[in-house]
């Protein structure tokens, strides 16, 4: 197994001593930061030789000092954090998320795993990932054991923003560092409903397609937002639309044509329900 990381020795920490790492306040907490840096492109494990400034986030946020641009200052946020029991580490492991917005439209993540260590907590490893579809974030666990991340596939990006397909990558801290564990499992993103069942010419042709797949859940996921925030009266108005959108979108996609006129009808009311689904 590769090495990916030696230990760091130098844990960033509180100041308070805890029972468990469980009650510890991660939104005002002080985490180390990397040195100056472009747009991330890759997930690269860090080095505590990279840090040079620490974040003390209060109540989950963390604006750069030297900053005096109101609308587009870089900033740090708190988004998750998750616990679990990691081969090799005696405590409970915590792992925090915090997002770092660059004041434009890009976007990464910077991951830390912290165990208790003479009831404090203590900075065992942290990641930056990629930002938005180039190996962007899409989760983090210890599950079995291992340390598992997943990020946005690069080779299958939507744009800027999005991917059609996703990276999953296994690590397991041996010996005072992460080292990974087989190979990256690639996947592409399943549509909204399950293939298996697929029989009309239109379902069909979506399994198929790792593009429309996206596409097919984006719109189906933007829905279930929409009618989630929405009042008991908009819901209805918001279901009457999607029913008379899914009649006019099965008859046109259905209906007899070539394999490439068929995927251009997909397309398009897939492309233009996901704007309208908003309005």
């Amino acid at each position: 197994m590769r090495k990916l990381l030696i230990l760091i020795c130098c844990a960033v920490v509180s100041g308070v001593s805890q029972q468990s790492i469980r009650n510890i306040d991660w939104k005002n907490f002080s985490y180390p930061l990397p040195t100056a840096e472009g747009v991330p492109g890759e997930v690269h494990w860090m080095s505590s030789l990279g840090a040079t400034e620490n974040a003390s986030l209060s109540v989950g946020k963390y604006a750069a000092p030297d900053c005096n641009d109101k609308y587009g200052c870089p900033l740090f946020t708190f988004d998750s954090v998750n616990y679990g029991a990691l081969t090799g580490v005696e405590s409970t492991v915590a792992v925090v998320v915090l997002t770092y917005h660059s004041g434009g439209t890009a976007h990464w993540q910077y991951v830390y795993l912290f165990s208790l260590n003479s009831r404090k907590p203590q900075l065992l490893a942290w990641l930056r990932t990629g930002s938005r579809a180039n190996q962007g974030l899409r989760d983090v666990s210890i599950t079995d054991g291992d340390f598992i991340l997943v990020v946005n596939d690069p080779d299958k990006r939507q744009g800027d923003c999005c991917s059609a397909g996703s990276i999953t990558t296994r690590y397991r801290w041996t010996k005072g560092s992460f080292s990974e564990v087989g190979k990256p499992v690639y996947k592409n993103d399943l549509p909204s409903f399950d293939c298996s069942k697929a029989v009309k010419p239109m379902e069909r042709m979506i399994c198929q397609d790792a593009e429309l797949s996206f596409l097919d859940r984006q719109m189906a996921e933007s829905y279930q937002t929409v009618l989630k925030s929405a009042s008991a009266e908009r819901k209805e108005i918001v279901r009457r639309q999607q029913v008379k959108w899914l009649a006019e979108y099965g008859r046109a996609c259905n209906a007899p044509l070539s394999d490439e006129q068929r995927r251009d009808c997909i397309d398009q009311h897939l492309s233009d329900r996901l704007m309208t689904v908003w309005k």
